[in-house]
């Protein structure tokens, strides 16, 4: 059931709103992936704002569930998601390397050609500074041990 499509009815004034304000602001995401993010936005809101545990590792970046990533070629945006712990692209589990080979059909550095965006409402923030912001967090403890035991010594 994870691939399959589903119905949902919605009014036709909201469906037109909708389509005007993707024309409008030039977002190149379909109907249904918008309709999607909003259901999930809900969900999270009615959880008490936990998203959920699960989500994709991708060296050192943790991608939880509901991450979006966005690679442009050619002028055009293609989009895939974590839904859990994997990561889909075109209903099939796929590597952020995988996926932009598949995606240009040529080897890409994925660090530097994919965006991420965590959470509907967040910004498209290239993997490399969020790669480079985990290595800067994996020593943070570090940096403050060693500062409070020489602060324990003064």
């Amino acid at each position: 059931m994870q691939n399959e499509a589903m119905v949902v009815e919605v009014k036709p004034d909201l469906y037109l709103e909708l389509a005007l304000q993707l024309h409008k602001t030039g977002d190149g995401k379909r109907l249904n992936e918008v309709v999607s993010e909003a259901l999930r936005d809900w969900l999270v809101a009615r959880n008490g704002g936990r998203q959920s545990p699960r989500g994709y590792q991708w060296k050192d970046v943790y991608l939880p569930d509901g991450t979006e990533l966005r690679l442009r070629y050619q002028g055009e945006y293609y989009y895939a998601e974590v839904r859990g712990d994997r990561l889909m692209y075109a209903g099939a589990t796929t590597s952020p390397r995988a996926w932009a080979l598949q995606v240009t059909g040529s080897v890409r550095n994925a660090w530097r050609d994919i965006s991420i965006r965590r959470g509907a409402r967040g910004t498209w923030v290239r993997a490399a500074l969020w790669r480079q912001q985990a290595k800067v967090e994996r020593w943070l403890p570090y940096t403050d041990r060693r500062l409070a035991a020489r602060r324990c010594t003064d």
